[in-house]
């Protein structure tokens, strides 16, 4: 509940994050991370154009999408 608190407190826009800090958050190895981003299976943001993408995220999107897994 505190961290719902902090974040509605928060200036400015949201940092995107890098599959590394989404996985620590989800519980997931990167690679996982970044084979849902490729597969459309995760909300996630490619910053590269081709056929080799980065992948940033939003915690938040990706809070939303864990409560819509768990329903909680």
């Amino acid at each position: 509940m505190m961290e719902e608190h902090v974040e509605n407190m928060r200036i400015g826009p949201e940092p995107f994050v890098d599959a590394h800090a989404a996985g620590t958050y989800l519980k997931l190895h990167p690679v996982t991370v970044q084979r849902f981003a490729r597969k459309g299976s995760l909300p996630a943001h490619p910053i590269q154009q081709g056929s080799r993408k980065h992948w940033r995220f939003l915690l938040s999107e990706l809070r939303d999408w864990l409560k819509g897994r768990t329903g909680k």
